[in-house]
């Protein structure tokens, strides 16, 4: 029984109770076949009028957004790998930078900022930030980003065989048969003949055969989705509740952000992604303040010689601590792209953990892989240069160098 019936049943019993509790005076000592008779004329427009009183009352004081969950799922938080992390640090740091140009924002807001810098590499600019300074240019791009996404080429209309899996997929979630709708939209993405709505619904309803968890295919479709409309509303949400689920607070909080700009202030669920806003805020703060003092790898990434010259200018660099003793995925991971200024520093922490049961204050003995990449992709690809480094223990002041010296067949 979903939410929804669950609630007006119970409205519908407390208000027979209530209609018996203030008629027992006239029912008494009637006979059975008096009963109706006896009833006073106003006893049903009292009954509908407590019925009406319960749920304007809940549409005041509860959470009625609960009822179309499928529709906006609320954050779930379930701690498991994130899909994304290092690649939103862009739009993190551009949503904190127009948020503070603008003369808002909290001293949070300006450490989150300061944070930010640095999982990028810019410590010129996390010194600045601390300072409450924007580095030169910051926050300028707004209006660019407003007018590329403005920009957005109209899709492509849809043939009437995808019409008709599309209306099946949609009456089937509304009747929350999910796997039947998940059968219509493959078949819609078999024919590539998928909208942004189409596939914003199609995460949803993976989401919804997956214990309701956003990750793996429902985060795919979801990035298909805003590949096709970067403003799309219900993708936003989507993708702000997944990485509220994978706990990457800070990345949240840039969504929620790009979401709330997107519907403007006197939508009717700007409360809702406000409140969500703020908590994640809360989170990424707490989850900052929380690696002060822990364990901390910095160094630096060089090229051998005889790589020296072959690596092209601008690709993605991933920096790496792998456990020793528990082989999986990384205990830290931190990029940047600005290979060709040889040696890069970097600097790994608890913040840049991808599961919170695996960090590097408590993974042991570590190693520390580099590795270009040409796509910005994680994994690895043939022509990607890689560097490994000795076993280390992490700790406070931690150095080391990683040499860059072959190249991945």
């Amino acid at each position: 029984m979903s939410f929804e019936n669950i609630f007006f049943f119970a409205a519908g019993v407390l208000s027979a109770v209530a209609l018996l509790f203030v008629l027992s005076p006239w029912l008494a000592g009637k006979p059975r076949g008096d009963l109706l008779a006896a009833l006073p004329r106003w006893a049903p427009l009292a009954g509908a009028g407590a019925l009406a009183i319960i749920v304007a009352v809940y549409a005041t004081l509860g959470t009625p957004q609960l009822i179309d969950r499928d529709a906006k799922p609320v954050n779930s938080p379930v701690a498991t790998a994130p899909q994304q992390a290092a690649g939103s640090m862009d739009s993190v740091v551009s949503g904190l930078e127009r948020r503070l140009a603008g003369g808002g924002g909290s001293d949070a807001d300006w450490e989150l900022l300061a944070k930010s810098y640095e999982f990028l590499g810019r410590p010129e600019d996390a010194a600045l930030a601390r300072q409450k300074r924007l580095p030169v240019g910051a926050g300028a791009s707004a209006g660019a980003n407003t007018a590329a996404a403005a920009a957005t080429p109209p899709a492509a209309p849809l043939s009437a065989e995808a019409r008709r899996l599309l209306a099946a997929a949609n009456a089937a979630r509304n009747k929350r048969d999910f796997a039947a709708a998940s059968e219509q939209y493959a078949k819609l993405a078999a024919r590539n003949e998928m909208n942004a709505d189409a596939w914003a619904d199609f995460a949803d309803v993976t989401a919804s055969l997956n214990g309701r968890s956003l990750q793996g295919k429902p985060a795919t479709y979801i990035a298909n989705a805003l590949q096709l409309d970067p403003r799309h509303p219900k993708a936003l949400w989507l993708q702000a509740s997944m990485q509220h689920e994978t706990q990457q607070y800070l990345a949240a909080t840039a969504s929620w952000q790009q979401l709330a700009a997107v519907l403007g202030p006197d939508s009717a669920d700007a409360r809702i992604v406000a409140a969500n806003l703020a908590e994640d805020q809360r989170l990424a703060g707490a989850g900052a303040a929380a690696v002060q003092g822990g364990a901390i790898v910095q160094g630096e990434v060089v090229v051998a010689d005889e790589l020296r010259g072959r690596i092209p200018a601008g690709l993605t660099l991933f920096v790496v601590a792998k456990s020793v003793n528990s082989p999986g995925p990384p205990v830290a991971i931190w990029r940047t792209s600005t290979t060709g200024q040889w040696p890069i520093a970097f600097r790994l922490d608890d913040s840049q953990a991808m599961l919170p049961t695996r960090k590097l204050s408590t993974a042991g003995p570590v190693t520390i892989e580099a590795r270009t990449s040409r796509t910005g992709q994680a994994m690895p690809a043939a022509g990607d240069f890689q560097g490994v480094s000795a076993q280390l223990e992490p700790g406070p002041g931690k150095r080391v160098r990683v040499v860059i010296q072959k190249v991945i067949g």
